[in-house]
């Protein structure tokens, strides 16, 4: 699935536990770990970091790659040199009883970085597989598809017990629907979801839908807050620079993030 896994690494409360993710991660694919530090090279720091991999009974050869600069810059920068396709980061910047504000690397990560990410509000030093996973389909395109199959996968070989797809139709969206289908006898959202699911029938994996309807797109994300979801799987899409990367009904992720989430990207 990846090639390369890199982690931003920094010396914070979360540190081990984000860290120690990036490692299962990188055991489950296999693919070999590289972490990425946003300064000068440092011997005491580089020496923090093996006796770290060494706690965690990771890989202590794992290459530790010091870029000094601006943060956000200097991981792109080493994702970019060492072609890394898949970049783990601790995701938050404040935590609310109501809400977990996304931090300000993570977000310019979600807005930048030209790979797959994996950013974690909850994580562990102890890693565990995520029991629920919820993927948001923001549409029926190649690239939902692609992720649900995806998702699935990873789910069978870890042994997730429940997939949930979710679909936003705002008040609009829902009317127009309604017509076009009435008219042209065209497929409705649920029962394409539907079909998707069919897809995957014999999947030893639960699977399960629903149609999220509300016009914004912060009824997605109360809906992942509200349920017992461990990990959130969106698609992205990452067109020239200055365009959203998001759909417009998830990108509310860019300032809050529910919990623990996967981003697919497709380049175009």
């Amino acid at each position: 699935m990846y090639h390369r896994v890199g982690v931003a690494t920094t010396f914070s409360p979360r540190f081990l536990a984000v860290l120690a993710e990036a490692g299962r991660i990188c055991q489950s694919l296999p693919a070999p770990l590289c972490l990425i530090h946003a300064d000068a090279f440092d011997a005491e720091k580089e020496a923090r970091f093996r006796d770290a991999l060494h706690r965690l009974n990771l890989d202590e050869q794992s290459k530790v790659h010091f870029e000094p600069g601006e943060p956000v810059q200097s991981i792109l920068k080493a994702q970019r040199k060492e072609h890394i396709d898949l970049l783990v980061a601790g995701a938050l910047e404040t935590e609310s009883v109501h809400r977990n504000f996304t931090g300000n690397v993570s977000r310019e990560l979600l807005r930048q970085a030209p790979c797959d990410l994996i950013l974690y509000t909850d994580p562990k030093e102890e890693p565990e597989v995520p029991e629920a996973i919820l993927i948001a389909i923001p549409d029926f395109s190649e690239l939902s598809r692609h992720v649900f199959h995806r998702t699935v996968n990873l789910a069978e070989q870890q042994g997730t017990k429940r997939v949930t797809l979710a679909h936003v139709q705002t008040t609009f969206a829902e009317a127009k629907e309604k017509v076009v289908t009435t008219t042209s006898g065209a497929p409705s959202s649920e029962e394409i979801i539907e079909g998707l699911v069919r897809e995957r029938e014999t999947s030893v994996v639960e699977l399960d839908y629903h149609l999220l309807r509300g016009n914004t797109g912060f009824t997605a994300c109360e809906f992942i807050q509200s349920s017992s979801t461990n990990l959130l799987v969106m698609p992205s899409h990452m067109y020239s620079k200055g365009q959203p990367v998001f759909a417009p009904a998830l990108d509310w992720i860019i300032q809050v993030i529910p919990t623990n989430l996967w981003v697919i990207r497709q380049i175009v």
